[in-house]
């Protein structure tokens, strides 16, 4: 019998390879930790624990991680009006146009796979059901 643990790690190990990208200099690389942050941040700004809890990475990675991300120009951080203790951190234009470039590039993989719109809003409906599903994890 087929145990759900096995299909949980064979999906991550499958995940894993299906993000694979060119990255602009030619090579092949997967999703980056930088790329994981610009996704986070391309709908809603977050607070530093935020991106934490959803990455399980240490503070301090995640500090030198977003002061690159900043000198490239990809995010900025700013301080709550109502609470200056509070840091925000935003996606600058230029980390727009790398993750929709990134998100365009895994697309049109699948695109070459799952050619109709009925299967992909299929399969989209049942990667959610799966993503809710071992979320807890």
């Amino acid at each position: 019998m087929i145990r759900i643990s096995e299909k949980i790690i064979q999906l991550r190990i499958a995940t894993r390879r299906a993000t694979f990208y060119e990255t602009p200099a030619g090579g092949k690389n997967t999703l980056s930790l930088k790329s994981k942050i610009l996704f986070l941040l391309k709908d809603k700004d977050l607070t530093p624990a935020d991106i934490i809890a959803a990455l399980g990475m240490a503070k301090t990675n995640l500090a030198i991680l977003t002061s690159s991300m900043i000198e490239e120009n990809l995010i900025s951080k700013y301080r709550k009006q109502n609470d200056q203790r509070s840091v925000l951190y935003s996606i600058a234009p230029r980390g727009k146009e790398y993750i929709n470039k990134l998100l365009d590039y895994i697309d049109s993989a699948f695109e070459k796979i799952i050619p109709d719109e009925e299967s992909k809003s299929k399969y989209i409906t049942e990667m959610s059901d799966i993503i809710d599903l071992i979320s807890f994890l």
